[in-house]
């Protein structure tokens, strides 16, 4: 199991004022690697919620978001998985 926080430096303006965006420097989200490769996240934007994924591709591909600085610091200071074809 692998544990990880999310922060965005750059997401659009207009997330802040929806409270879908934390500041800059602040975690978006918090995961869960499992041993079978589920992904889990817990949203720590001002709306709280949490999401289950099949595996860290199937999430990558919707909240990798690179066009907004997205990064993942990993908890065991590995690098991030690989994303699968």
């Amino acid at each position: 199991m692998r544990t990880f926080t999310c922060y965005r430096p750059n997401p659009p303006a207009e997330y802040f004022g929806q409270g879908a965006a934390n500041a800059p420097d602040q975690p978006q989200f918090q995961g869960v690697i499992f041993d079978d490769g589920t992904v889990v996240l817990r949203w720590m934007t001002l709306f709280k919620s949490h999401s289950v994924w099949n595996s860290w591709t199937d999430m990558y591909k919707i909240h990798g978001h690179p066009e907004y600085g997205t990064y993942f610091h990993f908890d065991d200071e590995q690098d991030e998985p690989a994303l699968e074809s």
